[in-house]
């Protein structure tokens, strides 16, 4: 890592940015995502991925008697699906299904709902406006119907939309995930429109019998990964389905995408995103700075802490974290920060075992991170949260750097991750 002076590092925080100057003895690297293909439009890019399916087309698939349901991805992820779905939607209309016979459902999981402005820019104006839209809601158990068991012992309750479907399209984005190996795929279906009960079931899968978070649940993983393998166990419970997903830079742009067959075209979406947003370390940092990339990833701490996990992989034990995440709507979860009022960790884990809510095993992972590393956090929660998370807070990023500087080395090696969310670091040491 080589010094510059007089740096000034800008990174996107919710809708705007957050500044500061970077102390110049500080040796720091960007840690960046592999450069994005150019000369190509969005348009373009769709068409491309249309042509090569993995299977059959969407054309192929489609059953011109049946009426179609289409699962969508809410504010939390950033699909472009404005971008994508009208291309779909027509190839539906050609097919012989008319718009009538077309319902959208966004596939939420247990996150909270969404606004009626917020599904329509999602969507755009034109597809928001002329079509039945319905937003599964996890809560609403009386609304999901029993489809079956996994070989795991998970009973699967999803959407009785999904459950009643004769053919469904299932439309999102790839990207990594920090205890499901990957989102995207079959995650669609559950969490995505499954009850809550079915989701927590499948996400205590993190949980060791001993109280820990399991070895096999993080990036990148999916053999052996007690999670995605009980989702992905549970697909086969779901109506005949084609899957689209988009793949998208660090600008937010549509670079890449699968579609046709979910089992083969996510496998190699996977292996694409892999490729793109692994980062190789030569060594971990004193101190690593990072955003998730500003909104939606930073929409709450739920979402944020995927790119502060992250950030935790380039960091050296006792290193210091600075993670800028505006968290506009809060924590992500109502019950989550009661986990954080158990002194012990013995009585946190006694807890976590015998009364595991969904994200406890996110309070996990950040009460260890908070053991292992300084972390300092730029966002607009409260003071007395952040400190509960074993966090320190700051009003601004240039706040939280002098913070940092008072107590790391003059010449501190540091890592910066502009796109947190996306960007998973791993030391060359480590890699496979």
């Amino acid at each position: 890592m080589a010094a510059a002076a007089d740096t000034i590092l800008e990174l996107r925080y919710g809708s705007g940015v957050q500044r500061t100057a970077l102390p110049t003895d500080w040796n720091h690297q960007r840690l960046r995502t592999a450069p994005s293909p150019a000369g190509r439009s969005e348009d373009e890019v769709i068409d491309d991925i249309l042509a090569s399916p993995f299977g059959p087309s969407l054309e192929t698939f489609l059953n011109p008697r049946q009426p179609l349901l289409v699962l969508v991805s809410d504010k939390t992820r950033r699909c472009q699906t404005h971008v994508f779905l009208p291309r779909l939607l027509s190839i539906v209309h050609a097919s012989g299904i008319p718009r009538e016979r077309v319902r959208i459902l966004f596939a939420s999981g247990t996150h909270p709902p969404q606004s009626e402005g917020e599904k329509r820019a999602i969507l755009g104006d034109a597809i928001y406006d002329r079509y039945e839209v319905r937003e599964h809601d996890a809560r609403d158990e009386a609304c999901c119907v029993e489809v079956g068991i996994t070989r795991f012992g998970t009973a699967v309750r999803v959407n009785r939309l999904v459950a009643e479907a004769q053919q469904v399209l299932a439309t999102g984005t790839i990207v990594h995930h920090y205890f499901a190996g990957f989102g995207g795929g079959a995650k669609l279906f559950v969490p995505g429109t499954a009850a809550y009960s079915t989701a927590v079931a499948n996400h205590r899968r993190t949980i060791t019998p001993e109280g820990s978070f399991h070895p096999g649940c993080t990036d990148g993983a999916v053999a052996g990964n007690p999670v995605i393998e009980d989702i992905m166990d549970a697909r086969r419970l779901m109506p005949p389905h084609w899957y689209f997903a988009a793949l998208l830079d660090e600008r937010g742009r549509i670079v890449d995408g699968v579609c046709g067959d979910m089992e083969l075209a996510h496998a190699e979406g996977c292996r694409r995103v892999d490729a793109r947003f692994r980062c190789e370390v030569e060594r971990p940092a004193d101190v690593t700075i990072v955003s998730t990339g500003g909104y939606p990833k930073d929409i709450n701490f739920i979402q944020a802490h995927k790119a502060l996990h992250h950030a935790s992989y380039a960091t050296k034990e006792g290193g210091v974290i600075i993670c800028a995440a505006e968290c506009r709507d809060g924590i992500g979860n109502d019950r989550f920060m009661e986990w954080f009022d158990y002194g012990s960790d013995e009585a946190f884990r006694k807890a976590l075992l015998e009364k595991y809510a969904m994200n406890a095993h996110t309070a996990l992972v950040m009460r260890e991170k908070a053991r292992r590393h300084r972390i300092i956090f730029v966002s607009s929660l409260k003071e007395p949260a952040v400190r509960s998370m074993g966090m320190e807070p700051a009003a601004t990023l240039d706040a939280a750097v002098r913070m940092a500087a008072q107590t790391v080395r003059r010449d501190a090696d540091v890592a910066i991750i502009e796109n947190g969310s996306l960007l998973v670091p791993v030391l060359r040491e480590l890699r496979p």
